[in-house]
């Protein structure tokens, strides 16, 4: 134990919630019986699927209430009334896209079984947050305040608050549209990796500074989600090629690394179902799981939900310019932001016919940007409430139908030896355009006609050539119809994976793939290799780093110098790649000013896959000569690295010049209570583009890891008794918990737990258990 969790223990207790024993809770009318096992997983045993649920938010309660505090915060829009103004700036952006307006609206269209089990849910948080615990939390004792009840509605916000976060490309939208206003089209064809070309929209005279202040608003808001970042992968091994004779399962989400992890562990076991896995804190059911039969993994889809239109309001903000020059009423909102220890603000939030206004109005500029959004619909959802249900993968992937939220990659694999791969996420089929730049609204082609139907999205079954993975990477060819977008990751990872699946015809075992998710294999670098030992530099530091570089194996290891070079030789190229096209605007191209995690977006992941054909093809009109940029960038990294590490390669590696730590969203850079509720910093090898992916900005190489597998599971359909799980981290969000950092460690060498699933396992393995017993 560290000094400042010493010292908070001292201060504070330990704070842990009621495990064993009997608990008389208010609403129930059956017992539940909930035994954690040695690394805190809940086996709950419930008499209803409805108290099945209300467990599982029960049990989220007691192990991550401060966390599901700022993730109810957030969906809000009321982390000002608990922290401060500091929250300010994050609530204003929260309202002003509506998370909760529109969970109202949505809740309201929802099937009667399915607002259930969301009510039972969010009853289970507030009671395990309440009587679950015998005192409040310590980030209550530290701040402040009562934990807030949550109902349905606040379920449903928080689901759009992750589609938000996770999977939405009107980021990029607005990068390209700051690239083009301020450097040209010309600067835009050159530098975006989709490679635009005369579709761009005019520039219509906005000035840049137009959208800062949206920027700056989106930046903040993102800092306190623990899902933020997004990119995964997963695969599926048919029995064919795998040494039970049954298929593989495997699925390793990167997010943010956040301390408690975004994922939480349990295992569900009521009269209509039984399944364990791991979900989103603060949403019911398993987005990675198995239920006996069936398991199924998830990787973000990256398809385009959401769009952004350029507005033309009148001066008073009440009417909107439509397409045949008239101008429709606007919804006017006034939301009132309570500010622990200052006045209450006023925000007014417009509404068009599209969607809410992000950008505030701008004296003299007669335009705003409107959101336009799936996830935004009151649509009807289904999906993972219901997968846990399945016998088949037709009955799995239909169970997504209704599935108006985050874009996903599933796959799926069943003990019949069954596989299969949706794409799931409903998305809109536009009137015209292809949503890659801000639409003006008044276009005779805007707008969103109608969605696309669930029969026209592409799926596969039982693989013909025996395994399939995701990704990030675009899954279907470029000529497939309907257009699903463009904005994915680089296909390195995928392309790692699947040459690593092609390799062997058989005897794939659970511990290749957990193997085989740690892979820190650089394609990039092989696909730039030859152009860059083929220099003959004349500076001695440039040379030190080609020696280093022709006896590197190619993976990005926590110890490996030579990945150290390569690494900052790209962030170097990549930078002056961008700055010789787009003077102005470089650092939005780089991914700098975007709206993703840590106030990036994904052009950032974007760039090594746009330099790579750069340096084999070594095109004019970017350098004077690529050769000699490529030898002054070489040496300028080696002469940064003596004068900042150490004087020479034992000094360079990789894994410790970029490390990863794990944060609290509220404290990870408090001086005193930072080192208490964070874990780490840790050495850490991979980069943006291998499977064990820990990204890397171009823009600034060394900053903590911002991205990696939080979660990784493997489920062998031959005994799904023995799936592996780990979290980078543990189950707990108390910091003086046994359960707070307990998985870390075999987390960082790559091993696993087990999750007991028989009932006898369960009993035997229970380290505690407790009873949930109707009051009077």
């Amino acid at each position: 134990m560290n000094l400042s969790r010493l010292l908070l223990r001292l201060a504070l207790g330990r704070r842990l919630p009621v495990r064993s024993g009997e608990l008389r809770i208010p609403g129930l009318t059956e017992p539940i019986t909930v035994r954690r096992d040695a690394y805190g997983v809940p086996h709950i045993e419930a008499a209803s699927e409805t108290d099945a649920h209300f467990a599982h938010g029960f049990c989220q309660g007691q192990d991550r209430a401060g966390q599901l505090e700022v993730i109810w915060r957030v969906a809000c829009g009321r982390l000002a009334e608990w922290v401060g103004p500091g929250g300010i700036g994050l609530d204003r952006m929260s309202r002003r896209i509506g998370f909760r307006r529109a969970a109202e609206k949505q809740y309201a269209v929802l099937i009667d079984e399915a607002r259930d089990l969301l009510s039972a849910f969010a009853k289970g948080v507030s009671a395990g947050i309440t009587l679950g615990l015998p005192q409040k939390p310590h980030e209550f004792a530290i701040v402040g305040g009562e934990p807030s009840p949550w109902n349905g509605i606040d379920v449903l916000a928080v689901l759009k608050l992750q589609s938000f976060a996770l999977a939405s490309n009107w980021d990029v939208e607005l990068a390209r549209l700051r690239i083009l206003l301020s450097d040209g089209p010309d600067a835009l064809r050159a530098l975006d990796p989709v490679s635009l070309s005369a579709q761009a929209v005019e520039p219509n005279g906005i000035p840049v500074s137009a959208f800062d202040r949206l920027v700056s608003d989106l930046t903040t808001l993102q800092e306190f989600l623990p899902f933020a970042g997004g990119g995964s992968n997963n695969w599926v091994i048919a029995g064919s090629r795998t040494a039970s004779g049954k298929p593989l399962l495997a699925s390793d989400p990167h997010l943010g690394p956040s301390s408690p992890p975004p994922w939480y562990l349990a295992h569900i076991r009521c009269p209509q179902w039984d399944a364990c896995g791991a979900g989103l804190a603060g949403t019911p059911s398993f987005a990675i799981g198995h239920n006996g039969f069936a398991a199924w993994g998830v990787t973000a889809g990256l398809t385009d939900n959401s769009d952004l239109f350029i507005e033309q309001i009148s001066a008073d903000g009440h009417t909107a310019r439509e397409a045949d020059g008239t101008f429709q009423p606007c919804q006017v909102v006034r939301e009132v932001i309570r500010v622990k220890g200052a006045e209450d603000l006023i925000e007014a939030v417009v509404i068009t016919p599209r969607g809410p206004v992000l950008s505030p109005l701008i004296a003299g500029i007669p335009f705003a940007l409107s959101l336009k959004a799936v996830w935004l619909e009151p649509l009807p959802l289904e999906g993972f409430l219901a997968a846990v249900r399945t016998k088949s993968f037709d009955d799995f992937r239909r169970s997504f139908a209704a599935w108006p939220a985050l874009p996903l990659n599933l796959v799926y694999a069943d003990v019949n030896g069954s596989t299969g791969w949706q794409l799931i996420g409903q998305l809109p089929r536009r009137a015209g355009g292809h949503g890659l730049l801000p639409r003006p609204a008044f276009h005779s082609e805007s707008g969103w006609p109608e969605m696309v139907p669930f029969e026209e999205m592409p799926y596969l079954a039982d693989f013909p050539n025996g395994y399939f993975a995701t990704a990030n990477a675009n899954p279907v060819p470029d000529s497939f119809t309907p257009w699903l977008g463009a904005d994915y990751c680089d296909p390195y990872r995928v392309r790692t994976i699947t040459e690593a699946l092609a390799a062997r015809d058989t005897g794939w075992t659970a511990d290749d793939c957990l193997a085989l998710q740690r892979d820190l294999r650089s394609i990039p670098w092989e696909e730039i290799r030859d152009s860059v030992l083929s220099l003959s530099p004349s500076d001695p530091a440039a040379q030190e780093a080609i020696q280093l570089l022709q006896s590197w194996d190619g993976r990005i290891g926590s110890e490996s110098p030579a990945a150290c070079v390569f690494e900052l030789f790209t962030s170097q190229m990549c930078e002056r790649v961008t700055r010789a096209k787009a003077p102005k605007t470089w650092l939005t191209a780089m991914g700098e000013t975007g709206l993703g995690s840590s106030g990036h977006s994904l052009f950032s992941a974007r760039r090594v896959g746009h330099l790579v054909p750069l340096i084999r093809e070594q095109p004019p009109g970017w350098f004077a000569s690529w050769p000699e940029e490529m030898e002054r960038v070489l040496g300028d990294v080696v002469r940064n690295l003596r004068k900042t590490v150490g004087p020479g390669p034992a000094y360079w590696a990789w894994g410790h010049l970029r490390q990863l730590r794990i944060e609290h969203p509220l404290f990870k850079n408090h001086r005193q209570l930072g080192p208490a509720f964070n874990l780490g910093p840790i050495p850490c090898g991979g980069d943006s583009n291998t499977i064990s992916q820990a990204s890397v900005r171009p823009a600034e190489p060394t900053a903590l890891a911002a991205n990696i597998a939080t979660l990784r599971t493997v489920f062998d359909l031959a005994d799904l008794t023995k799936s592996r799980f780990i979290l980078c981290g543990g189950q707990s969000g108390n910091p003086l918990s046994e359960h707070h950092a307990d998985q870390l460690p075999l987390w960082r060498i790559g091993e696993t737990i087990a999750i007991p699933w028989h009932q006898v396992d369960v009993i035997r393995s229970a380290s505690h258990t407790l009873r949930l017993l109707p009051a009077g």
